[in-house]
Parts: C-alpha cells; structure tokens; sequence
C-alpha cells in the first residue's frame, strides 16, 4: 500500500508540475486497443459520455479478474468451480485488459490457475456478501488458531494458501462449519493495529474462554482440551497431526481473552492472464511481440505460476511495471529518431542537447524539423518519455497548458451539524460520517472510495476518525475528497492537519 500510494503521489506531482508531459483522467473506459497489423496504435475510451481516441505506445496494468462474475466472465470459463465464492478485490478486478488484449491476438496463459485465499473476513450482519475483506496472514503467523464448530483444530494454520483452503473446505462438507480464527491476548496486542482495525468494522470481537466456548456451541471442556493438546504440541511433548512446525503467542488457555473473527476462503489473485516476455512485451499467437503494446501487474500472465507467494505481486506491479515503462520509453525514443530520416545517422545529427540548470538531473533532447518533438529523461538513464504535440482528440477537462497548476486552496465550511443530525443520514442513499471533526456526506462518493464502499458502510452516520487514522494521512481528504466535506461537528474543533 505504501508502494503504490508513493507512485500515485510521484504521477500526481508530475501533472501538476508538467501537465502538458502527464495526464490523469479520472472515470474514463478503454474500451478497445487499436492496431495496425502488429503494430498497436492506440486505444479507443469513453469520457464524459463520448469516445475518445488515444494515439501512441500503449503500457496496460488493469489488473486481474478475481472478480468477474458478469457476462463472458473469465472465471466462470476457466475456474467455474470458484465462480460462487466471494472475493476481496474490488469491483474494479473483471478481467477487461485481458479480454481487451486477447480479442486482438494476444495469448492468455495459466488461465485456470485462481489464488484462493484460506482467510476471507465474514461479515455476520452480510454473511453472503460477495466482496469480503482479507484477513492478513499475520494473524496465523503470530500463532492464531482456526476452529471448526466443534472446536477442534483441522490443519496447520502455517501451511500454504491452497492447503489451508483445501483443509477448510472438508471441515464444510463434513458440516463443521463455520471456521473462526482466533488469537489469544498475547497474540491480540502483538496485532493491536489488526485487531482494531477489523473490529472497528464489526468483522472481529473480543471475547472471553467461555463466551468462546458458548459461541461455537462446543463447550468449555472441549474447548480446554483444544488448546492443552496444543499446547503440549508447541512444548515437543505431542505429535502434531497435521505436522506444524512453528508456534508463536503460548500457552492457549480458556481463562484468557480472545480476538475471534468468522472466516471462508476467498477469491484473491489470479496468477493467470496475457503472456509477455521478459521486456514486458504482449506476445501475438506468433509468440513475437506487438510493436508498442506493454503489460505489466496482474494482467501480465505467467509470472507466479501456480500459486503466488505472498508478497510477490510486486514483481508483477513493481519489477514488470518499470521494466514496462522503460521499454515503451526506448521504443518511442527509437521511433522519433528513426522518422522522417533517410539513416538513424542523419536523425543523430539534426539532435542538439540541452541541460536545464533550474533542474538538476534533468536534460531534453530535441531535434529539428517540422515533425520533430521533445524527449526529456533524468541523467544517466535512457529516454523517459516522448511529449508529442497536442493531439485534437484530447478531451475537455483535460490538461490544456504547460503551465504548472497553482495548489487547490482547501478550507472547511463553517457550516455546523451536531452529531445528533449526522446520526439520521445512516442509510445507503444519504450516508454521512465524521472524520477528525469534519462533516463529510459520502452518498455520491460511495463507488470513488479506493477501500470500497463496505468500508463506509461500518460509519454510517457515525464518527470514523479511529478508523480513518489508522489508514490515512489528513491529506487525502483536501486531495481527494474536498468536494464532500459541507461542515464541521458543533462544539469540536476541526483536527485536521491542512
């Protein structure tokens, strides 16, 4: 998260600084990628209710499809077993790079190979839910316990993401159902951060050894016995059944105090998707490479196998993403010098230099001619990316000038509402929360949140400033979401940091 917040950042600093070199359009759809027998040439998108048509190199990084569960969706035709479960991507994850990709020649590879996820957070107020949230793999790492509804332990919590799930689906069909995981207190301070987090959105609990014992309906001296043979494993003085080998967070004992959440397997990542070389080059059914066409994340098959480990999505978004970038640079670049030219030579020798003293590092190489443009690159790497001329197909709304954008002035209303009137908009078509002391109606927002809208839902007309602190620095909101703060809380003094 860290990572990709980071980059967001960097591209956001460079269309401010240098708007007519980056553009962000929010809310527009590719709807197709255009090519000229292997040459790819650009896309077509809708925006603002009319399509548009992009020309130029094209690098796509749309994501998977571990939630496509519409028309034509890629699961249902290649995993139709996992079709029915819920998944913790968000609405966004429906596989249209690759159907895009694939309806032009490209190659989809490991296709059936499906990433589910043994701890899946279940909503008990939404149990069906089809979008649930991850639990993180620290909670079993720091010596959590999965229960069936007797109580009894089932695998070896520590085991891989496919076994576990595997072990979970048995416990199901032999109606031990539900599976609850749960951390004792030495684990639940260790994941102090976790555990609020996840019981601020209503999906974890604390409770007694004995309320435990009452919730799964196995009894205290069932459960007792759970957590002595247990403990006898981790001490060497009994044989695992399932073999674990690492233990964390002991001794278990029903007198303590326990953060438990209900938990399925769960739609994840999807190791599948278009083939690509190791340039980040989309491959045609000829397994050579489209001129100018580049993949990179999770849209980019191939690269984990069977079953990823946790962690390495960033080769896909990282790794394969600058690999991506710096290859669709040096194409371009290749391509400026080598129009309008009779020898790559001539092109050299029309091409002046030039260092820019205000920025260090940075240099811009142009070229004469009335087809000419500009490359500017930092030092000591290859060209970083072409500036082409205006193209007329560039929407309204969209950066118009080279001119730097003045920082947006942000300031909160002084409009007042009391927490009283902040609790009556708790529904989904009128739904207010407050952060930091700052009112904010989020009901035309709901599908903009980059968490989902489930994660809204937990605040309805309710304070979220522990929540949203926990996640976020203050700068989102004048960054991104200025537009739905109407006022402040009556009698509370703003604590946001502008």
């Amino acid at each position: 998260m860290a990572i990709t917040y980071a980059l967001m950042q960097r591209l956001e600093e460079l269309t401010d600084a240098e708007p007519d070199r980056v553009q962000i359009l929010k809310k527009a759809r590719v709807t197709s990628i255009n090519k000229s027998g292997n040459n790819v040439t650009g896309v077509t998108y809708e925006y603002n209710g009319e399509t548009h048509t992009a020309e130029g190199v094209v690098v796509l990084a749309t994501g998977g499809y571990a939630a496509d569960f519409g028309d034509g969706s890629l699961l249902k035709q290649h995993r139709p077993d996992t079709f029915g479960l819920s998944s913790t991507n968000g609405t966004h994850a429906t596989g249209d790079g690759q159907k895009m990709l694939m309806e032009i020649g490209a190659n989809g590879i490991d296709m059936d190979k499906v990433q589910v996820h043994p701890t899946g957070l279940v909503d008990p107020k939404d149990p069906t839910a089809k979008f649930k949230f991850l639990a993180a793999e620290a909670l079993r790492g720091e010596g959590g316990l999965l229960l069936n509804s007797d109580g009894q332990r089932f695998s070896d919590e520590l085991g891989h993401r496919d076994y576990v799930s595997g072990q979970m689906w048995k416990e199901k069909e032999k109606g031990k159902w539900p599976i609850r995981l749960v951390l004792n207190s030495k684990a639940s301070n260790v994941l102090d951060f976790h555990t609020r987090h996840y019981s601020g959105r209503g999906l974890m609990k604390k409770m007694t050894g004995k309320e435990l014992a009452k919730e799964i309906g196995c009894g205290e001296a069932a459960l007792q016995k759970t957590f002595d043979d247990y403990n006898l494993i981790a001490d060497g003085k009994k044989k695992d059944p399932w073999n674990k080998r690492f233990f964390h967070n002991l001794p278990f004992s029903i007198d303590d105090t326990f953060h438990v959440a209900l938990m399925e397997p769960v739609l994840h990542f999807t190791m599948g998707g278009i083939e690509i070389n190791e340039h980040a080059e989309v491959l045609n059914s000829e397994q050579q490479p489209f001129d100018g066409l580049y993949a990179c994340g999770e849209l980019a098959g191939g690269v984990h196998g069977a079953n990823r480990l946790g962690g390495s999505s960033l080769l896909g978004c990282v790794v394969y993403g600058r690999v991506a970038g710096d290859r669709a640079s040096q194409y371009l670049f290749q391509k400026l010098l080598s129009g309008g030219a009779s020898t790559a030579a001539q092109r050299l020798g029309q091409i002046s230099l030039h260092i820019d003293p205000a920025t260090p590092g940075k240099f811009s190489v142009e070229w004469a001619g009335s087809g000419g443009g500009q490359v500017a690159a930092g030092a000591g790497t290859p060209a970083a990316s072409a500036q082409p001329a205006k193209s007329a197909a560039t929407p309204a709304g969209a950066a118009e000038t080279a001119k730097p954008k003045e920082p947006a002035k942000f300031s909160i209303p002084e409009k007042e509402y009391s927490m009283e009137e902040v609790a009556k908009h708790n529904k989904k078509e009128d739904l207010w929360i407050v952060v930091k002391g700052v009112v904010l109606d989020v009901t035309n927002w709901l599908d903009e949140h980059p968490g989902g809208a489930n994660a809204l839902f937990n605040f309805m007309g309710r304070d979220a400033t522990e929540e949203f602190a926990m996640l976020h620095d203050d700068e989102v909101i004048p960054k991104y979401a200025a537009h739905i703060v109407i006022g402040r809380v009556k009698g509370q003094t703003p604590s946001l940091e502008l």
